[in-house]
């Protein structure tokens, strides 16, 4: 009897290695499926998100092209002088009047992509035309006037003919102005954080802008002075 029981249980033992070998094969096809479907999922979540990404990107810079142009003033004196010189002396006009300089960021053309969405940093940065002089205005109703005289020269007659044509070269000169120095950088940055909140009106006041200009290396933060 005892042989025959042992032979009963071979096919026994093989019949339960089988059954275990299916279960291992289903588990771990399935678990290879459950992974494949993960990745998939993974992907598909990951293109969406870039596809997101870019339309943000491109809704960007289609609101800043309407915007057209950034403002930035420049509040200054302009003066001009004119001398006439004869044989009866010498005659210096001068006249001074206040002055606006405007300076503007063209928007218009901007490029999708020069708009870039940092999924890492959460940074939208933003590439700009740099700034450039748009208006120039002189104020001439407030303008200062001064008449110096030497010899027999008459300031009624003389004085107001060389006023007259310092005046004519008042625009001139205005229009030959430019800023230099903390002037230049006041006009960058202020255009900076300006294009800085165009951008967070479009994409939430919380939202962290960076911006640089052409003609720059890297991305900034503005640091606004008064405008």
């Amino acid at each position: 009897m005892a042989p025959g029981k042992t032979t009963t249980e071979i096919p026994r033992a093989r019949g339960r290695v089988w059954w275990a070998a299916l279960f291992l094969g289903v588990g771990i096809a399935a678990a290879l499926l459950l992974r494949a479907q993960q990745e998939n999922v993974i992907a598909s979540a990951a293109r969406v998100s870039e596809g997101e990404e870019r339309a943000v990107e491109v809704r960007v810079a289609r609101h800043l092209r309407a915007s057209e142009l950034v403002t930035s003033r420049i509040e200054t004196t302009v003066r001009a002088q004119n001398t006439d010189d004869n044989w009866f002396g010498s005659v210096v006009a001068t006249v001074e009047a206040p002055a606006r300089l405007s300076y503007g960021v063209d928007l218009s053309k901007l490029e999708s992509s020069r708009v870039v969405f940092s999924p890492i940093c959460s940074v939208y940065s933003v590439r700009v035309p740099v700034p450039k002089r748009i208006a120039t205005e002189v104020f001439t109703g407030q303008e200062k006037t001064s008449v110096d005289l030497i010899g027999l020269r008459f300031r009624a007659l003389a004085g107001e003919e060389q006023l007259g044509i310092a005046r004519t070269r008042l625009h001139e000169s205005a229009l030959r102005m430019r800023v230099t120095g903390a002037e230049l950088e006041r006009v960058r940055e202020n255009a900076r954080a300006e294009v800085e909140d165009l951008v967070k009106k479009i994409v939430g006041e919380s939202a962290s802008v960076r911006v640089s200009f052409e003609d720059e290396n890297e991305w900034r933060t503005s640091m606004a002075v008064g405008k």
